[in-house]
């Protein structure tokens, strides 16, 4: 399956996406800042999807989006963004600089599972 790297300033979110994801047989890398994800992502280029949150102490959500679209060279490479944040011009303006879905907290195991799921469509390469 798929490298997947989550990042958030919680550790229980962290600890529940990890969970519902190696569930169903993904690789769960975690992150609890926007600098440390940005590493990680440069090191390895086998992660294939985002999650990150949007509201995060230092490094922004809007500019770990656009850092990450710089450092991922793979086409395929999908980003989801995870927050309590639900307001349109800020979920447009995200959409826009490279998130290719929004999801909002709180959220269930199955929601979740399932938008992975549509991100990754029917690609058998992962």
């Amino acid at each position: 399956m798929a490298a997947i790297l989550v990042v958030d300033d919680s550790s229980a979110v962290l600890k529940i996406v990890r969970l519902a994801l190696s569930s169903q047989g993904h690789n769960v890398i975690t992150s609890n800042t926007g600098e440390e994800a940005l590493e990680k992502l440069k090191a390895d280029v086998s992660i294939h999807l985002g999650i990150f949150d949007f509201n995060m102490p230092g490094l922004s959500g809007i500019n770990l989006i656009r850092e990450t679209k710089k450092i991922t060279k793979n086409p395929k490479f999908k980003l989801l963004v995870l927050s309590v944040e639900d307001k349109p011009d800020i979920i447009s303006n995200a959409l826009f600089n490279g998130a290719d879905a929004w999801m909002i907290k709180p959220f269930n195991n199955e929601q979740l599972i399932k938008q992975v799921t549509e991100l990754f469509g029917s690609d058998a390469s992962l």
